[in-house]
């Protein structure tokens, strides 16, 4: 996809607290020195941040050992005095980031750390962004994670890399079996290949917002909520027998059934984290921990649904019922493990990129995805941004909460695809409809 110019990046920025020790502008060598010490170990620690990726324009992309690694291709250090320079300069680098591609790809890895410090401060806003082969959205959450934690590491710009050939984990139709009965798969195979021009399009395909290849700019709003309302929130989704994803997932339902008024239904997603169904410490791969490593691991559940919503005295009725609808629907797909999954026919696609070209010249199926990567620890801020993906989702919806504090609510979408007084409209919903929820 990105060769194809159809996805760019990703984005996890999370604000970081350095010690009070290393917060005073006297000390901010030593807090670039350990700043950079943590990022070495990181690297080292996750061979899908060592390699190279060769062949992108083939058949048959893949993963290439890099001798070394140096990190002034990766970090970007920028420091500031005056506080009234970290908003714009955080926008204008989340959006510079969203929109810019990567070079040379079969020599230096697909990844890059941009941190914004005003000099002197308690705190400062760290950047990291990946292009999505190398890994998911998990692992931007895992990588600062792990970031935070390290102490002590190379003090060198240039890292020796170890061989990652026994440890950089296998694709995961490669690690596990993924049965299939045959009527799923001959209805997900029916679903692909059915000529459209004798089957009309499902009334929830996405023909509100067209396939567009370019020009390709990712816009973006977000908007934050206190962590007491997300706890009333979170508490009120419980006694409803849902979780913060249904919940969110129906909301951007009524809010574009409202806007959208000649839509007779919708098709949305939810991606969900494989690494905790599939298997570790294999015979063939004995060290392999799929819950602590960054890798591409993503799959998701498809919703369908055609409501017909309006802002009424008994909406949050409606909203309760199908998110706790949502959830039951996510939590069936995630008790049938490998079984089902269209993983299982990943191995039937001979040409990925001829495949990718494909999906541009038909009608999008999906109108909107809700990616929530849950709370993060040891951290003040946490956002997660999905570039623009011409062939999928209209609207990205993305959810990321700090551990006792707030929780960070983002949608993005492609600038020639989505009206932007449609996107500001959702996010006002949004907003209001979680507070309302909340208070």
């Amino acid at each position: 996809m990105h060769t194809l110019d159809q996805y760019r990046g990703t984005v996890v920025a999370c604000r970081y607290c350095p010690p009070p020790s290393l917060a005073r502008p006297e000390t901010l060598v030593a807090l670039k020195a350990r700043f950079y010490d943590a990022i070495a170990r990181v690297v080292l620690d996750q061979t899908h941040l060592q390699v190279g990726i060769t062949g992108v324009n083939s058949k048959d992309p893949a993963f290439v050992r890099l001798d070394r690694l140096d990190l002034r291709n990766h970090v970007d250090w920028t420091s500031f005095e005056d506080s009234n320079h970290l908003e714009p300069l955080y926008l204008q680098s989340m959006q510079t980031q969203l929109d810019s591609g990567y070079d040379h790809l079969s020599t230096r890895p697909g990844w890059r750390v941009i941190v914004l410090h005003k000099v002197g401060a308690e705190s400062m806003e760290v950047l990291y962004v990946w292009n999505h082969p190398h890994h998911d959205g998990m692992s931007g959450k895992i990588f600062h994670q792990n970031t935070k934690s390290k102490r002590n590491g190379s003090d060198s710009w240039t890292l020796d890399l170890p061989d990652p050939s026994d440890k950089l984990p296998p694709n995961p139709e490669i690690l596990s079996p993924w049965p299939m009965t045959p009527a799923f798969l001959l209805k997900s195979l029916w679903k692909e290949l059915k000529p459209s021009w004798i089957f009309p399009l499902h009334s929830t395909h996405a023909t509100w917002a067209p396939i567009q290849g370019s020009p390709f700019t990712t816009r973006f709003r977000n908007f934050m909520v206190d962590n007491d309302t997300v706890t009333k929130v979170v508490g009120a989704c419980r006694v409803h027998r849902t979780t913060l994803t249904g919940l969110v997932q129906v909301l951007v339902l009524v809010s574009l059934t409202s806007a959208l008024e000649d839509m007779n239904g919708f098709t949305s997603k939810t991606p969900y984290d494989l690494r905790h169904i599939l298997p570790s410490n294999t015979p063939q791969y004995p060290c392999l921990q799929p819950k602590e490593l960054m890798f591409a691991t993503i799959r998701s559940k498809m919703l369908a649904r055609a409501i017909d919503a309006s802002l009424s005295a008994d909406i949050m009725e409606i909203i309760w019922s199908v998110s706790a609808r949502v959830r039951r629907e996510i939590q069936a797909r995630l008790d049938s493990g490998v079984r089902n999954d269209l993983i299982g026919i990943m191995k039937l696609v001979s040409d990925w990129r001829s495949q990718q070209q494909s999906e541009a010249h038909k009608m999008r199926y999906l109108s909107w995805l809700v990616n929530n990567l849950g709370e993060g620890w040891l951290l003040r801020r946490a956002e997660l941004v999905l570039s623009a993906e011409v062939p999928s989702a209209a609207l990205s919806v993305s959810i990321m909460t700090v551990k006792g504090g707030e929780m960070c609510i983002t949608c993005s979408w492609q600038d020639c695809t989505v009206d932007l007084g449609l996107g500001e409209r959702l996010m006002g919903d949004l907003k209001r409809w979680l507070n309302e929820t909340g208070s």
